[in-house]
């Protein structure tokens, strides 16, 4: 082992322990998701996959079929495009006639078939009756987590950023090609450090960007170059939470176990994670870095 790889080594041994002992696999800090705007119902297993992304496109995470926005007093407008997803039925066979072998060859069985339906996004529809929209939108929200108390200061550094920040739906990311960062309602967050924390972990994202720190090129979802971005976007985030005094580092060291291995055997990768990290850090902060070569996806989370 090279000295300087032996001082990597020494000086991220304790990270490395923290990546391995990780207590639980990372889970969104946030709650809600797509849900069913008319039943209040939360969409599950693969439906939260198709309708998180279906809903980049959209301010809200509430989803309806055409008949309940009818039942609602509104209608899909005219042009929009539906969202296939499914539901699992059940069904009964019929018992087969004649004589069998064993006693019960003859009974019933039952079994479960996937059957698709479409919906549409709450912000795809218009009203029938005066106030139905908005009645729509609000018909659940009492259920949903509130009580966010923002933090001044990190909006500040936010704010003065300059970075285009949308909020609604399920889904937290970077998308380049818009150049807009995606986040859910800061109320559906469990904790005002889960939403900064999440927030800063786009917002390094943001600086790469061609426009900034140049770090970004398109990479395949779940590639090795995918996830070094997210290594650095992830470090970035604790980097930034630190300043504000938010204690994210066990959660990060969870989401980052999977990488204790390779950073175990080659230190010097998140030496460079966290070097690149830093000079995210340091432009959203004001103190500007050179651009450094990287890569990341075409849209990253």
């Amino acid at each position: 082992m090279g000295s300087t790889t032996a001082v990597y080594a020494e000086v991220f041994e304790q990270v490395i322990r923290e990546m391995e002992q990780g207590n639980a696999p990372w889970v969104k800090p946030w709650v809600g998701g797509p849900y069913n705007a008319l039943t209040g119902r939360p969409y599950s297993g693969g439906n939260v996959i198709v309708l998180a992304f279906a809903g980049l496109a959209y301010p809200t995470a509430g989803w309806v079929t055409w008949n309940q926005a009818l039942e609602a007093g509104c209608v899909v407008r005219k042009g929009e495009r539906s969202t296939p997803v499914f539901f699992m039925s059940k069904a009964v066979k019929k018992a087969a006639q004649g004589d069998g072998p064993t006693e019960g060859d003859n009974e019933p069985s039952a079994y479960f078939f996937a059957r698709m339906f479409r919906v549409f996004n709450v912000a795809q529809l218009d009203e029938l009756e005066p106030g139905a929209l908005e009645a729509l939108k609000a018909r659940h929200t009492s259920e949903r987590p509130n009580g966010f108390e923002a933090l001044q200061e990190a909006d500040e550094l936010v704010r003065e950023t300059e970075a285009v920040i949308t909020h609604g739906g399920g889904v937290a990311c970077y998308i380049p090609s818009e150049d807009i960062i995606r986040m859910p309602e800061p109320t559906t967050f469990r904790d005002r450090e889960s939403y900064y924390g999440t927030l800063f972990h786009e917002l390094t994202h943001w600086t790469g960007s061609e426009k900034r720190l140049k770090r970004l090129t398109p990479a395949r979802f779940g590639s090795a170059d995918y996830a070094f971005e997210e290594l650095v976007a992830e470090l970035g985030a604790v980097f930034l939470s630190g300043r504000f005094g938010f204690t994210a580092v066990s959660q990060s060291a969870a989401y980052l176990r999977s990488w204790a291995k390779a950073c175990r055997q080659h230190p010097e990768m998140l030496a460079r994670a966290a070097s690149l990290a830093q000079k995210a850090v340091d432009y959203v902060t004001g103190e500007q870095s050179a651009p450094v070569a990287a890569v990341a996806p075409e849209a990253t989370k």
